[in-house]
């Protein structure tokens, strides 16, 4: 009986690949290793063959699983299909080219929580445990020209991660995530643009989340283009453990990019470009319009602010926030804004104000105390418009838009959201379809800010900039661990350069310019490997700045020092390599 039994057994074993792989087979056109090519709407002659697909694939899923859309491909996902809880999954578009930079006539393929032909029945895609969506254009917009609360991507699990990269994003009610508690979320390449459509002016952005601690919200690479509403919240009391926006651009966002009542620490925000970004005016009783998202000290809400008589500000350890590198600038259209709102008495009140400001009065106030607060660290903000290589309509009719826009959101009663940008596609027949190509180049030319960010590389998304975006790909972890040096000492940035040629000997020389405001650049030599470290001392003797201070290799180096927090005097540089010990004066004169 023993031996029927396993007869039996062994018999279904081998019986259940062929039965799942038929299960299968309905819904992909091919399978290359573990990817399945999944059939669109077209193939399928139906719409959900995504959902069908992921619901069936259970069976000793692979680790990474791959579902391959077709480019100009149209997927549905309104039955909300959920990823492995188990493994992890990747949805993926066939080409890996940057969305920014391909001109090819084919498309990603779209991911849309809207049937196709005008049912406006909305759902997602959902990660089940740690799920990557890549190369692909995300609509929630239909052929009615209508769309829904939340994009159609999700998290599940508490803990859960998702992964958004390559990706074109467009439209929204709400925002693009809701998160559960401990999520990690990352956004690496992609391009935002047209979230709008509420008739509340805070609504239409990527990120809100509730009664949620979140562990990570990484955002690198990213463009976002003419939004509505606050494009990340962050909610009092519901901390984050790891914030970081690094080369992004932020042109023409109405709301805050950044609803941060001042109570959100371990914050980077670094190489970003804000233009026309932040643009909603202020009143100081704005309950009727913002609720509670707001700055709690009923001041305007800048790019960057801190809370500094928080409890977290407070403890012995202080808020860490680190802010460098970005370039900021507005229209002059934007600055008549608040006096027609005054002299309109809009809403009743007299008492508005731009918030198209880096930082109210009491976060620089903050920033600027070293002492009550050592790790708010400010560094460079670029104060101009960049050299962009096309910006379609962007600085002409649609700054008329958004100024129409923002002069009119302030009342009340206003209830029409702000217009959508199409260059491609303007029609409301083709709104599920974003414009493709991206019609926009936000490369540019200015000197200053191709070596303007950190270890001198552009400011901004670097997708704008393929050449330099391998170079930056190359350094990534060693940047982003210059970073976090930052956040945990409080000193200010440097970037190091690795020169041509082999040194002969140890050597430190002078610092160039010298007397410099406020940045400096200094050379050294190493002829042999080893722990390096080149620290920054007042004349007490008190370390101001860490500049080096790791294992380098036999190179001749250049670091930059930015000095912007330090008061202007005389200050010493002093390099340790092996038993080689030099120090130099330097002069800050502001």
């Amino acid at each position: 009986m023993k031996r029927l039994l396993s007869l039996v057994s062994l018999f279904l074993l081998l019986l259940l690949p062929s039965v799942f792989a038929q299960t299968l087979t309905k819904y992909i056109t091919a399978t290359k290793g573990d990817t399945l090519v999944v059939k669109d709407e077209f193939d399928y002659s139906a719409p959900d063959a995504l959902t069908g697909l992921m619901t069936a694939d259970t069976i000793n899923v692979p680790a990474g699983r791959v579902y391959q859309l077709h480019k100009n491909g149209y997927y549905s996902v309104i039955n909300k299909p959920i990823s492995s809880s188990r493994v992890r999954a990747i949805v993926a578009g066939e080409s890996n080219a940057l969305i920014k930079n391909n001109k090819s006539a084919d498309a990603p393929p779209i991911l849309t929580g809207a049937v196709y032909e005008g049912n406006s029945s909305l759902g997602g895609i959902i990660s089940g445990l740690d799920l990557l969506v890549k190369n692909v254009n995300i609509n929630s917009g239909n052929s009615a020209a209508t769309q829904g609360d939340y994009q159609v991507v999700g998290i599940n699990p508490t803990g859960g991660r998702l992964t958004l990269d390559n990706c074109l994003l467009e439209h929204n009610l709400w925002v693009e995530l809701a998160p559960p508690s401990m999520a990690r979320l990352i956004f690496k390449n992609c391009y935002f643009v047209n979230l709008s459509g509420h008739t509340c002016r805070r609504n239409g952005g990527v990120i809100d989340f509730f009664n949620a601690f979140l562990d990570t919200i990484w955002v690198e690479n990213c463009t976002h283009v003419m939004t509505q509403g606050s494009l990340y919240k962050f909610r009092s009391g519901y901390q984050v453990n790891r914030v970081v926006f690094n080369h992004n651009d932020f042109i023409n966002n109405s709301g805050y990019v950044f609803m941060n009542r001042g109570t959100v620490s371990n914050i980077t925000v670094t190489n970003n470009i804000f233009v026309n970004s932040n643009v909603q005016c202020y009143s100081t009783i704005l309950n009727h319009l913002d609720g509670g998202e707001t700055d709690p000290g009923s001041q305007p809400m800048g790019l960057v602010n801190v809370t500094p008589d928080s409890a977290l500000f407070k403890a012995p350890t202080g808020g860490h926030f680190y802010v460098d590198d970005n370039l900021v600038y507005w229209d002059p259209k934007f600055a008549a804004v608040p006096g027609v709102l005054n002299t309109k008495q809009t809403d009743g009140k007299t008492d508005w104000v731009s918030q198209a400001i880096t930082m109210n009065a009491r976060t620089q106030a903050a920033f600027d105390n070293n002492v009550a607060y050592p790790y708010l660290v400010e560094g460079t903000w670029y104060k101009q418009l960049p050299t962009f290589a096309n910006t379609a309509t962007l600085f002409t009719t649609q700054v008329t838009n958004l100024v129409t826009y923002i002069s009119n959101c302030s009342d009340s009663t206003y209830t029409a959201p702000l217009p959508y940008w199409r260059e491609v596609f303007p029609s409301a027949t083709n709104f599920s379809y974003s414009d493709w190509p991206i019609p926009i180049n936000l490369s540019y030319t200015d000197a200053a800010l191709l070596t303007g960010g950190l270890n001198k590389l552009p400011v901004g998304d670097l997708n704008w900039f393929p050449t330099q975006y391998k170079t930056w790909l190359a350094q990534r972890s060693a940047e982003y661990t210059q970073i976090a040096n930052v956040l945990s000492t409080g000193k200010l940035s440097t970037g190091v350069k690795q020169l041509a040629g082999l040194p002969a000997s140890y050597s430190l020389s002078q610092n160039y310019p010298n007397p410099f405001n406020p940045t400096t650049v200094i050379n050294y030599t190493i002829p042999k490997a080893g722990n390096v470290s080149l620290k920054v001392y007042n004349l007490l003797g008190q370390e101001v700045a860490t500049l080096v201070n790791g294992y380098q290799s036999a190179a001749k180096y250049q670091v930059s020092f930015n000095a912007s927090k330090l008061a202007s005097g005389v200050y010493l540089y002093t390099i340790k390599a092996d038993n080689f010990i030099q120090t130099m004066k330097m002069i800050l004169m502001k």
